[in-house]
């Protein structure tokens, strides 16, 4: 791969707005100068991120996260700075050489490759044994289910024989037992090893990068076994970090402008035979904050379509309340009570793409489903249902819906919840908003650090107040400021304009790089260099490194036994005091 020089990096860097950018991930609101949203590097329900789009920089004032347009894509895609710098490319319409990225694949675990390799290798055995004469039967069900070849083809949907097949085929292709029962397809009985999949169809699954880690299987008599079972948790799956279907999906879900996600692989396969190729599934109903980030950075609306019935909507209450205010989602109206595939048995393929588009709010739902989950006959149940209802009215964002809601909520309760609700944010909400803050109004109250600042704030506003400070003072007290002050100085040998987000990506050091985010966010940051405050700045400085001299000076005189050296000392400490007070005189002129 050949290394991206600076000027290529600065020059994708000054094409890309960073606003626009980020747009394409999270929803922005101007307030005064910046832009905010929620920020996605923690559980954040207050907007808490600003994006300064004079500086092309971001900064959360809560967890922390900051940086340059490259750094927020690096870290909200999980990939490469090169990566990221390709993709900012892209999006800015920069031309960029992609096959730059060919060596780029991050650091390989070799042990997890293997198993990925055992999989694969499994994967290939079973769509062969699925094509087989003895699998006739097999592949006829498959058919009468509405799956085409095409479909079993692309999903790589396989077959594992009787005999322990699998076993005895990974075994002749030197996989050692240790790993097959490491990658959970074979495991040690008894009678010797055996196939954990032994006489089922082979649903493989896969992770966000489209390396196979495991399988769901679903038996093929109609017995008393597990009508589906999955891989057990190995180095390469756990089920909690994984989306059914995520990496075929993804561009789909782009073109579509949605994702729909459902319980399982076949209620997948179910859309699949709709033409609808843009399904994803939890396999299962249970949702872990790593599938919630996976479907939030698909960066479109997800339209839940779990089962109809009442553990399905229970479902969907349960994922409603995890991801309201995390991204935009739709929520089927299933009135039928069937999965998606029994849909289609009953009322065919079209049904199942209209149902898809006939959604409903989050709020509309909760009207629906927790008016059948409470006895609205009962007071007491009656009350509890118009809390619940007020509290997820209150957290709209929209002024006009809260207004329609609690007026629909009071047609059916009689309850007023308006008065109720704006009690509560006057006694909450200034809490929380400060607390979300905090960190956004930090200025130092110690002298000599806020000084400090001051002059860093100035030095990135232009050359001469970093010249002044350079030939004036050239040292700070506090290690992280004067290695930001040795930076901007270096930054400014070849270049006449201070860009923070080029500055940014210079700076190796993590605590460098957010003192700098924090100072060119501070909502009193210099806007241009006031050569009169920076000379102020910068004798309190000298004072403060005197002061700690002749503190210094002071505990060394205490512990000094020998007369001579003491005198020596204190004749120093005195040349210090005298140059101290010229400092100050100066400053009261």
């Amino acid at each position: 791969m050949t290394r991206l020089s600076e000027q290529e990096i600065n020059e994708i860097r000054s094409q890309a707005d960073i606003v626009d950018v980020i747009s394409r991930y999270e929803p922005l609101t101007r307030k005064g100068k910046n832009y905010w949203c929620t920020c996605p590097f923690h559980d954040d329900h207050d907007p808490s991120m600003s994006v300064n789009e004079d500086k092309q920089i971001f900064k959360c004032f809560v967890c922390g996260a900051g940086g340059n347009v490259f750094s927020f894509v690096q870290r909200y895609e999980q990939i490469s700075f090169i990566e990221a710098v390709a993709k900012v490319a892209d999006y800015a319409g920069v031309v960029f050489d992609h096959s730059r990225l060919e060596n780029t694949s991050r650091p390989i675990d070799p042990y997890a490759a293997k198993l990925h390799k055992i999989h694969q290798d499994m994967i290939e055995f079973t769509c062969y044994e699925l094509d087989a004469p003895r699998a006739g039967p097999v592949k006829d069900y498959l058919h009468k289910r509405g799956l085409s070849d095409e479909i079993i083809k692309k999903f790589e949907l396989g077959y594992n024989p009787p005999d322990n097949e699998v076993y005895h085929f990974l075994h002749a292709k030197k996989h050692a037992d240790e790993d097959l029962i490491a990658a959970n397809v074979a495991r040690m009985g008894s009678m010797g090893m055996y196939d954990v999949f032994t006489n089922r169809i082979t649903i493989p699954i896969h992770d966000e990068n489209g390396k196979p880690v495991g399988f769901s299987a679903r038996r093929i008599k109609d017995n008393d076994d597990a009508k589906y079972i999955n891989t057990s948790e190995t180095k390469i799956y756990t089920k909690g970090n994984l989306i059914f279907n995520y990496h075929r999906a993804k561009p789909e879900c782009k073109k579509s402008g949605k994702a729909i996600l459902v319980e399982g692989a076949m209620d997948v396969l179910a859309f699949e035979k709709a033409g609808m190729h843009n399904a994803i599934a939890t396999l299962g109903t249970a949702c872990t904050k790593a599938q919630l980030k996976l479907m939030k950075r698909l960066n479109v609306p997800v339209v839940i379509c779990y089962d109809g019935d009442q553990a399905g909507q229970s479902a969907t209450y349960k994922l409603g309340m995890l991801i309201n205010n995390l991204f935009r989602f739709e929520i089927v109206e299933n009135k039928v009570g069937l999965d998606p595939d029994e849909i289609i048995e009953v009322y065919g393929l079209d049904e199942l793409k209209k149902m898809s588009e006939r959604t409903i709010s989050w709020i509309d739902f909760l009207f629906q489903y927790l008016s059948e989950k409470y006895n609205l006959e009962n007071y007491s149940q009656k009350k509890a249902f118009a809390q619940e209802m007020a509290d997820a009215i209150a957290s709209m964002p929209d002024d006009f819906e809260k207004a329609n809601h609690y007026m629909r909520l009071l047609q059916l309760t009689g309850f007023d919840m308006r008065q109720t609700v704006n009690e509560a944010q006057v006694s909450h909400a200034p809490r929380k908003r400060a607390a979300a803050r905090r960190n956004y109004l930090t200025y130092p109250k110690d002298g000599a650090l806020r000084a400090q600042h001051e002059i860093l704030s100035q030095m990135l506003c232009g050359v001469a107040a970093s010249n002044i400070y350079r030939d004036e003072l050239g040292f700070m007290e506090d290690d992280t400021c004067n290695q930001l002050a040795i930076y901007i100085i270096d930054y400014y040998r070849t270049h006449t304009e201070l860009i923070v987000a080029d500055l940014l990506d210079l700076i190796k050091e993590e605590k460098v790089k957010d003192l700098l985010l924090e100072i060119a966010n501070w909502e009193l940051a210099r806007e241009e260099i006031d050569m009169n405050v920076l000379r102020d700045d910068i004798k309190r400085c000298k004072s403060s490194l005197i002061d700690n001299k002749i503190k210094k000076l002071n505990d060394q005189i205490q512990q000094m036994h020998d007369p001579i050296q003491k005198a020596v000392l204190a004749d120093e400490k005195n040349r210090l005091i005298r140059e101290r007070g010229g400092i100050l005189n100066e400053e009261n002129r």
